[in-house]
Protein backbone atom coordinates (compact mmCIF):
# COMPACT_ATOMS: atom_id res chain seq x y z
CA UNK A 1 0.00 0.00 0.00
CA UNK A 2 1.37 3.35 -0.67
CA UNK A 3 2.63 5.69 1.93
CA UNK A 4 -0.44 8.30 1.53
CA UNK A 5 -2.90 5.56 1.51
CA UNK A 6 -1.70 3.91 4.75
CA UNK A 7 -1.74 6.89 6.27
CA UNK A 8 -5.13 7.80 5.49
CA UNK A 9 -7.24 9.62 7.91
CA UNK A 10 -5.21 7.43 10.66
CA UNK A 11 -5.16 9.03 14.64
CA UNK A 12 -2.00 9.59 15.55
CA UNK A 13 -0.54 10.14 19.21
CA UNK A 14 3.18 12.53 19.20
CA UNK A 15 5.34 12.60 22.65
CA UNK A 16 8.30 14.97 22.63
CA UNK A 17 6.27 17.36 20.46
CA UNK A 18 8.42 20.67 21.32
CA UNK A 19 11.65 19.40 20.71
CA UNK A 20 13.25 20.22 17.50
CA UNK A 21 12.43 16.65 15.83
CA UNK A 22 9.40 16.70 17.20
CA UNK A 23 7.98 20.67 15.98
CA UNK A 24 9.48 19.07 12.46
CA UNK A 25 7.61 15.84 12.25
CA UNK A 26 4.36 17.44 13.37
CA UNK A 27 4.59 19.98 10.87
CA UNK A 28 5.32 17.24 8.00
CA UNK A 29 2.57 14.95 8.88
CA UNK A 30 0.07 17.88 9.04
CA UNK A 31 1.00 19.22 5.59
CA UNK A 32 1.95 15.67 3.88
CA UNK A 33 -0.91 13.78 5.21
CA UNK A 34 -4.49 16.52 5.47
CA UNK A 35 -6.20 13.38 6.65
CA UNK A 36 -4.75 12.56 9.57
CA UNK A 37 -5.71 13.49 13.49
CA UNK A 38 -2.69 14.12 15.79
CA UNK A 39 -3.02 13.65 19.37
CA UNK A 40 0.25 15.65 21.32
CA UNK A 41 1.17 14.98 25.01
CA UNK A 42 2.37 18.06 26.40
CA UNK A 43 3.28 19.33 29.68
CA UNK A 44 3.32 22.57 31.41
CA UNK A 45 6.53 23.90 32.26
CA UNK A 46 7.81 27.63 33.93
CA UNK A 47 3.86 28.32 34.11
CA UNK A 48 3.25 27.75 30.40
CA UNK A 49 0.34 26.02 29.98
CA UNK A 50 0.35 23.30 27.49
CA UNK A 51 -2.06 25.08 24.58
CA UNK A 52 0.14 27.81 24.47
CA UNK A 53 3.46 26.26 24.26
CA UNK A 54 2.06 25.05 21.30
CA UNK A 55 0.38 27.84 19.90
CA UNK A 56 3.13 30.78 20.80
CA UNK A 57 6.93 28.38 20.36
CA UNK A 58 5.43 26.06 17.95
CA UNK A 59 2.69 27.00 15.49
CA UNK A 60 3.55 30.53 15.53
CA UNK A 61 7.34 29.96 14.45
CA UNK A 62 8.95 30.31 11.02
CA UNK A 63 9.30 26.74 11.08
CA UNK A 64 5.49 26.56 10.47
CA UNK A 65 4.83 29.57 8.32
CA UNK A 66 4.65 27.21 4.92
CA UNK A 67 2.08 24.98 6.58
CA UNK A 68 -0.17 27.82 7.96
CA UNK A 69 -0.30 29.45 4.00
CA UNK A 70 -0.84 25.73 2.75
CA UNK A 71 -3.29 24.82 5.26
CA UNK A 72 -4.81 27.25 7.26
CA UNK A 73 -7.44 25.19 9.23
CA UNK A 74 -4.35 22.27 9.64
CA UNK A 75 -4.52 23.48 13.56
CA UNK A 76 -8.38 21.97 13.91
CA UNK A 77 -6.43 18.39 13.59
CA UNK A 78 -4.57 18.89 16.78
CA UNK A 79 -5.89 17.64 20.14
CA UNK A 80 -3.48 18.57 23.44
CA UNK A 81 -3.24 16.37 26.34
CA UNK A 82 -1.91 17.35 29.65
CA UNK A 83 0.72 14.90 30.28
CA UNK A 84 4.01 13.52 31.39
CA UNK A 85 5.42 10.66 30.14
CA UNK A 86 6.97 9.72 33.66
CA UNK A 87 3.71 8.62 35.06
CA UNK A 88 1.35 6.06 34.82
CA UNK A 89 -1.14 6.18 32.14
CA UNK A 90 1.05 8.98 31.17
CA UNK A 91 -0.71 11.17 33.56
CA UNK A 92 -4.01 11.33 31.44
CA UNK A 93 -7.57 11.00 33.11
CA UNK A 94 -9.67 7.76 32.18
CA UNK A 95 -11.93 9.87 29.57
CA UNK A 96 -8.58 11.43 27.91
CA UNK A 97 -7.39 8.04 27.65
CA UNK A 98 -10.58 6.50 25.85
CA UNK A 99 -10.53 9.86 23.20
CA UNK A 100 -6.72 7.86 22.34
CA UNK A 101 -8.76 4.08 21.55
CA UNK A 102 -8.54 4.96 17.94
CA UNK A 103 -4.69 5.86 17.83
CA UNK A 104 -3.40 3.69 15.17
CA UNK A 105 0.23 5.39 15.21
CA UNK A 106 2.95 6.36 17.78
CA UNK A 107 5.83 8.27 17.65
CA UNK A 108 7.78 9.17 20.90
CA UNK A 109 10.65 11.25 20.09
CA UNK A 110 12.19 11.83 23.20
CA UNK A 111 12.59 10.57 26.85
CA UNK A 112 12.06 7.32 28.43
CA UNK A 113 10.06 5.14 26.40
CA UNK A 114 9.20 2.79 29.34
CA UNK A 115 5.57 4.10 30.65
CA UNK A 116 4.65 5.07 27.34
CA UNK A 117 5.12 1.40 25.59
CA UNK A 118 2.91 0.26 28.57
CA UNK A 119 0.84 2.63 27.61
CA UNK A 120 0.91 1.53 24.11
CA UNK A 121 -0.64 -2.30 24.86
CA UNK A 122 -3.62 -1.29 25.85
CA UNK A 123 -4.55 0.86 22.62
CA UNK A 124 -6.86 -1.43 20.62
CA UNK A 125 -6.05 -0.29 17.05
CA UNK A 126 -2.77 0.50 17.03
CA UNK A 127 -0.16 -0.53 14.51
CA UNK A 128 2.97 1.17 14.75
CA UNK A 129 4.70 2.51 17.63
CA UNK A 130 8.37 4.24 16.10
CA UNK A 131 10.70 4.76 19.13
CA UNK A 132 14.02 7.21 18.56
CA UNK A 133 17.11 6.08 20.12
CA UNK A 134 20.96 8.00 19.74
CA UNK A 135 22.88 6.12 17.20
CA UNK A 136 26.29 6.96 18.95
CA UNK A 137 25.24 5.26 22.17
CA UNK A 138 26.24 2.28 21.58
CA UNK A 139 29.93 1.50 22.13
CA UNK A 140 30.79 -0.49 19.16
CA UNK A 141 32.93 0.62 16.57
CA UNK A 142 30.07 -0.98 14.50
CA UNK A 143 26.43 -0.63 14.61
CA UNK A 144 24.35 -3.49 13.08
CA UNK A 145 20.67 -3.14 12.89
CA UNK A 146 19.59 -5.57 15.21
CA UNK A 147 21.57 -4.82 18.41
CA UNK A 148 20.08 -2.35 21.13
CA UNK A 149 21.16 -1.05 24.26
CA UNK A 150 17.78 -1.45 25.73
CA UNK A 151 16.55 -5.29 27.14
CA UNK A 152 13.22 -3.93 28.41
CA UNK A 153 11.67 -3.66 24.45
CA UNK A 154 8.11 -5.57 24.48
CA UNK A 155 8.31 -7.93 21.87
CA UNK A 156 4.65 -7.94 21.16
CA UNK A 157 4.31 -4.46 19.79
CA UNK A 158 4.60 -4.05 16.17
CA UNK A 159 7.53 -1.55 17.24
CA UNK A 160 10.29 0.29 15.35
CA UNK A 161 13.14 1.76 16.62
CA UNK A 162 14.81 4.42 14.92
CA UNK A 163 18.64 4.92 15.78
CA UNK A 164 19.56 8.56 14.81
CA UNK A 165 22.96 10.73 14.39
CA UNK A 166 23.02 14.00 15.44
CA UNK A 167 20.38 15.95 13.60
CA UNK A 168 21.21 18.86 11.43
CA UNK A 169 19.73 21.84 9.75
CA UNK A 170 17.14 20.85 7.17
CA UNK A 171 17.73 19.89 4.15
CA UNK A 172 14.46 20.77 2.34
CA UNK A 173 12.06 21.14 4.53
CA UNK A 174 10.16 23.13 6.10
CA UNK A 175 12.74 25.35 4.18
CA UNK A 176 16.39 24.45 3.03
CA UNK A 177 19.08 25.13 5.74
CA UNK A 178 16.04 25.51 8.94
CA UNK A 179 16.98 25.72 12.62
CA UNK A 180 15.63 26.39 15.34
CA UNK A 181 18.04 25.79 17.92
CA UNK A 182 22.34 26.43 17.67
CA UNK A 183 22.95 22.27 18.53
CA UNK A 184 26.55 21.17 18.08
CA UNK A 185 26.57 20.23 14.47
CA UNK A 186 25.18 23.69 13.14
CA UNK A 187 27.72 25.30 14.98
CA UNK A 188 30.45 23.33 13.25
CA UNK A 189 28.89 23.95 9.90
CA UNK A 190 28.53 28.31 10.30
CA UNK A 191 31.86 28.15 12.06
CA UNK A 192 30.62 29.13 15.36
CA UNK A 193 34.07 27.86 17.08
CA UNK A 194 37.26 26.19 16.02
CA UNK A 195 36.60 22.29 16.35
CA UNK A 196 38.94 19.66 17.70
CA UNK A 197 38.86 16.31 16.23
CA UNK A 198 39.71 14.16 13.67
CA UNK A 199 39.12 16.12 10.32
CA UNK A 200 39.38 12.99 8.00
CA UNK A 201 36.69 11.15 9.82
CA UNK A 202 33.04 10.17 8.16
CA UNK A 203 30.72 12.79 9.49
CA UNK A 204 27.59 11.18 11.77
CA UNK A 205 24.88 13.66 11.65
CA UNK A 206 21.68 13.90 9.21
CA UNK A 207 19.69 16.90 8.01
CA UNK A 208 16.15 17.09 10.06
CA UNK A 209 13.89 16.31 7.61
CA UNK A 210 15.67 13.09 6.48
CA UNK A 211 15.17 12.40 10.28
CA UNK A 212 11.76 13.06 9.99
CA UNK A 213 10.62 11.44 6.83
CA UNK A 214 12.85 8.04 8.49
CA UNK A 215 10.14 8.40 10.92
CA UNK A 216 7.56 8.41 8.62
CA UNK A 217 8.70 5.58 6.37
CA UNK A 218 9.76 3.11 9.61
CA UNK A 219 6.00 3.51 10.63
CA UNK A 220 4.32 2.68 7.50
CA UNK A 221 7.16 -0.28 7.17
CA UNK A 222 6.51 -1.70 10.87
CA UNK A 223 2.78 -1.35 10.07
CA UNK A 224 2.99 -3.91 8.24
CA UNK A 225 5.19 -6.66 10.01
CA UNK A 226 4.81 -8.47 13.06
CA UNK A 227 8.22 -8.38 14.97
CA UNK A 228 10.05 -5.34 16.17
CA UNK A 229 12.60 -3.98 13.68
CA UNK A 230 15.68 -1.55 14.10
CA UNK A 231 16.28 1.50 11.44
CA UNK A 232 19.82 3.00 11.20
CA UNK A 233 19.13 6.60 9.38
CA UNK A 234 21.55 7.80 6.98
CA UNK A 235 23.72 10.13 6.95
CA UNK A 236 25.44 13.03 5.54
CA UNK A 237 28.15 11.81 3.10
CA UNK A 238 31.37 13.48 3.45
CA UNK A 239 34.06 14.36 6.17
CA UNK A 240 34.83 16.83 8.70
CA UNK A 241 37.26 18.63 7.09
CA UNK A 242 34.32 18.74 3.94
CA UNK A 243 32.01 20.31 6.33
CA UNK A 244 34.74 23.04 7.69
CA UNK A 245 36.17 23.53 4.08
CA UNK A 246 32.48 23.78 2.21
CA UNK A 247 31.33 26.15 4.79
CA UNK A 248 33.59 28.47 4.20
CA UNK A 249 31.30 30.36 1.97
CA UNK A 250 28.67 30.32 4.18
CA UNK A 251 30.74 31.27 6.75
CA UNK A 252 32.25 34.56 4.89
CA UNK A 253 29.06 35.23 3.89
CA UNK A 254 26.61 34.90 6.47
CA UNK A 255 29.11 35.10 9.57
CA UNK A 256 28.27 33.74 13.33
CA UNK A 257 28.92 36.16 15.35
CA UNK A 258 31.87 35.22 17.44
CA UNK A 259 35.53 35.36 16.78
CA UNK A 260 36.35 32.06 16.29
CA UNK A 261 38.38 30.76 13.37
CA UNK A 262 36.61 27.88 10.96
CA UNK A 263 38.93 24.95 11.31
CA UNK A 264 39.73 21.89 12.80
CA UNK A 265 42.46 20.12 14.71
CA UNK A 266 43.55 16.83 16.35
CA UNK A 267 46.09 18.69 18.18
CA UNK A 268 44.86 19.46 21.50
CA UNK A 269 47.54 22.34 21.75
CA UNK A 270 47.23 23.99 19.35
CA UNK A 271 42.89 24.02 19.30
CA UNK A 272 44.02 25.50 22.79
CA UNK A 273 46.04 28.02 21.48
CA UNK A 274 43.88 29.13 18.81
CA UNK A 275 40.54 28.85 20.80
CA UNK A 276 42.51 31.16 23.23
CA UNK A 277 44.10 33.49 21.75
CA UNK A 278 41.05 34.04 18.83
CA UNK A 279 38.34 33.50 20.92
CA UNK A 280 38.47 33.56 24.51
CA UNK A 281 40.84 36.65 24.32
CA UNK A 282 38.79 38.73 22.01
CA UNK A 283 35.23 38.12 23.63
CA UNK A 284 37.08 39.01 26.87
CA UNK A 285 38.64 42.09 25.76
CA UNK A 286 34.99 43.17 24.35
CA UNK A 287 33.53 42.50 27.86
CA UNK A 288 36.09 44.58 29.89
CA UNK A 289 35.47 47.70 27.43
CA UNK A 290 31.36 46.72 28.16
CA UNK A 291 32.07 46.54 32.07
CA UNK A 292 34.07 50.04 31.65
CA UNK A 293 31.04 52.06 30.11
CA UNK A 294 28.89 50.14 32.40
CA UNK A 295 27.05 47.92 29.66
CA UNK A 296 25.69 44.19 30.01
CA UNK A 297 28.75 41.81 29.19
CA UNK A 298 27.25 39.45 26.52
CA UNK A 299 30.68 37.93 25.01
CA UNK A 300 32.04 35.85 26.90
CA UNK A 301 28.97 34.05 27.67
CA UNK A 302 28.48 33.42 24.32
CA UNK A 303 31.65 31.86 24.06
CA UNK A 304 31.00 29.71 26.70
CA UNK A 305 27.86 28.88 25.13
CA UNK A 306 29.54 27.54 22.29
CA UNK A 307 32.48 25.97 23.99
CA UNK A 308 30.61 23.71 25.16
CA UNK A 309 28.17 22.79 22.82
CA UNK A 310 31.53 21.80 20.68
CA UNK A 311 32.95 20.27 23.77
CA UNK A 312 30.48 17.77 24.09
CA UNK A 313 30.79 16.84 20.29
CA UNK A 314 34.23 15.54 20.68
CA UNK A 315 32.75 12.15 21.00
CA UNK A 316 31.74 12.03 17.96
CA UNK A 317 34.42 14.76 15.97
CA UNK A 318 36.74 11.72 17.66
CA UNK A 319 34.66 8.50 16.91
CA UNK A 320 34.66 6.50 13.54
CA UNK A 321 32.21 3.82 12.97
CA UNK A 322 30.62 1.42 10.65
CA UNK A 323 27.36 1.78 10.39
CA UNK A 324 24.47 -0.95 8.89
CA UNK A 325 21.71 0.42 6.77
CA UNK A 326 20.24 -2.20 5.27
CA UNK A 327 16.73 -1.44 5.85
CA UNK A 328 16.36 1.90 4.95
CA UNK A 329 18.26 1.60 2.06
CA UNK A 330 16.06 -1.40 0.64
CA UNK A 331 12.89 0.64 1.84
CA UNK A 332 14.09 3.83 -0.66
CA UNK A 333 15.57 1.19 -3.07
CA UNK A 334 11.92 -1.25 -3.21
CA UNK A 335 9.57 -0.34 -1.77
CA UNK A 336 8.71 3.40 -2.21
CA UNK A 337 8.06 4.89 -5.61
CA UNK A 338 10.07 7.85 -6.66
CA UNK A 339 6.89 10.24 -6.01
CA UNK A 340 7.07 8.90 -2.15
CA UNK A 341 11.14 9.37 -2.20
CA UNK A 342 10.48 12.62 -4.06
CA UNK A 343 8.08 13.58 -1.18
CA UNK A 344 10.38 12.52 1.66
CA UNK A 345 13.69 11.78 0.74
CA UNK A 346 15.24 8.86 3.22
CA UNK A 347 19.10 10.60 2.61
CA UNK A 348 20.41 13.18 1.90
CA UNK A 349 22.28 12.33 -1.24
CA UNK A 350 22.84 13.45 -3.92
CA UNK A 351 23.34 17.09 -2.43
CA UNK A 352 25.46 19.95 -3.04
CA UNK A 353 27.19 20.07 0.29
CA UNK A 354 28.21 23.62 -0.41
CA UNK A 355 25.13 24.67 -0.73
CA UNK A 356 23.41 23.53 2.07
CA UNK A 357 25.85 24.58 4.40
CA UNK A 358 25.36 28.34 2.95
CA UNK A 359 21.66 27.88 3.52
CA UNK A 360 22.30 26.66 7.21
CA UNK A 361 24.20 29.57 7.39
CA UNK A 362 21.83 32.09 6.25
CA UNK A 363 19.02 30.48 8.28
CA UNK A 364 21.22 30.72 11.03
CA UNK A 365 22.22 34.62 10.79
CA UNK A 366 18.07 35.34 10.18
CA UNK A 367 16.71 33.07 12.94
CA UNK A 368 19.62 32.36 15.69
CA UNK A 369 21.87 35.47 15.88
CA UNK A 370 20.85 38.34 17.53
CA UNK A 371 21.58 41.75 16.14
CA UNK A 372 23.39 43.50 18.95
CA UNK A 373 26.09 40.34 18.92
CA UNK A 374 26.55 40.77 15.19
CA UNK A 375 27.07 44.37 15.31
CA UNK A 376 29.65 43.88 17.90
CA UNK A 377 31.61 41.39 15.85
CA UNK A 378 31.46 43.35 12.25
CA UNK A 379 32.23 46.65 14.18
CA UNK A 380 35.07 45.45 17.10
CA UNK A 381 36.89 42.09 15.15
CA UNK A 382 39.36 43.80 13.25
CA UNK A 383 40.55 45.90 17.14
CA UNK A 384 40.17 43.57 19.03
CA UNK A 385 42.13 40.90 17.15
CA UNK A 386 44.56 43.58 16.57
CA UNK A 387 44.99 44.36 20.49
CA UNK A 388 44.98 40.31 21.22
CA UNK A 389 47.84 40.07 18.90
CA UNK A 390 49.24 42.98 20.37
CA UNK A 391 48.92 41.30 24.13
CA UNK A 392 49.96 37.56 22.69
CA UNK A 393 53.49 39.16 21.39
CA UNK A 394 53.96 41.26 24.48
CA UNK A 395 53.22 38.20 26.59
CA UNK A 396 56.03 35.95 24.86
CA UNK A 397 58.58 38.47 24.52
CA UNK A 398 58.01 39.18 28.61
CA UNK A 399 58.90 35.45 28.57
CA UNK A 400 61.69 35.47 26.47
CA UNK A 401 63.48 38.41 28.31
CA UNK A 402 63.29 36.39 31.47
Amino acid sequence: MLLREWYGEREILITGVTSQLGRNLLEKLLRSFPGVKLHLIVRTRDGVEKDDRVQKSIWSSPGFARLRQERPDAASCIKIYEGNLVHTHLGLQYYEQKALANVSIVFHVGGDPACLLEFCEQLPNLRAVVVVDELLRCKEDQIIENHMGHDNFPTDLRLGIVRLPPVAPALREPMPGYVELLKAPTAVMVGAGYVLGRSDFPVEIVPIDVATNTLIVAAWDIGQRLVPLYYNASTIECTWEDIVHKGKRGCNKYRYPSFGLQGITSSIILHWLIVTVFEWLPCLIIDVIFWLFNRRKTMLQEHNRVRGLLKDFESVTYRTVQVERHRINELALKHLSPEELEMGPLYPEPMDLETYILCAAAATRKYLVGEKNLTIMQCFMPTVLLLAFISCYFAFYHCQSK
